[in-house]
């Protein structure tokens, strides 16, 4: 047994480490300029920012967007499968919380859904930008199955987070 193998058998962790600097030592002139950069130090990148930031572990895709604020988005329309959509977003056109949407009146003889699903921002509520108009969206859409007559209508109310926002849509039902 060579010493480094005692070493492991007697402190697991120690000898877990010297093996790691030991490969990665061994490792270092077959790598070429690819292990040259050092990780930033916790000062460059806090332990906080590594689990929840941006890149980090819980959300590895999200960017931290360069102002702040979120924007009401709306969309859907044209059809029965997508009436009406809304979704919140940053500045960089991320998803952030999901509206509440409440049907205030819809005409009998049909089925309003209401869905998790992507749509194409149209146009805005509120909020701090309208740089995401005509990009894709996540949010809620808003469809109708059944009977309806011709220039009916259904009373949406969409309520937005953080601050509680609510805006009020009627949305008439296009004809099959």
């Amino acid at each position: 047994m060579t010493a480094l193998n005692l070493q492991v058998a007697r402190r697991p962790l120690a000898g877990l480490a010297t093996l790691a600097v030991a490969i990665s030592a061994g490792m270092l002139p077959t790598a070429g300029g690819a292990l040259a950069q050092s990780p930033p130090s916790f000062e460059q990148y806090p332990l906080r920012d590594r689990v929840f930031g941006p890149g980090g572990a819980v959300f590895p895709d999200y960017v931290t967007p360069p102002e702040y604020g979120v924007s009401f988005m709306i969309g859907g329309g044209g059809s029965r499968s997508a009436l009406f959509a809304a979704g919140t977003s940053d500045y960089n056109c991320q998803q952030t919380q999901i509206p509440a949407i409440q049907v205030l009146s819809a005409p009998p003889g049909g089925k309003v859904g209401i869905q998790y699903g992507r749509f194409v921002a149209t146009g805005i509520d509120g909020g701090h930008t309208t740089r995401c108009l005509g990009q894709p969206a996540k949010g809620l859409i808003v469809s109708f199955k059944g009977k309806a007559a011709p220039g009916s209508t259904i009373a949406l109310r969409v309520t937005y987070p953080p601050r509680g926002a609510w805006y009020d849509h009627v949305i008439t039902i296009p004809p099959r």
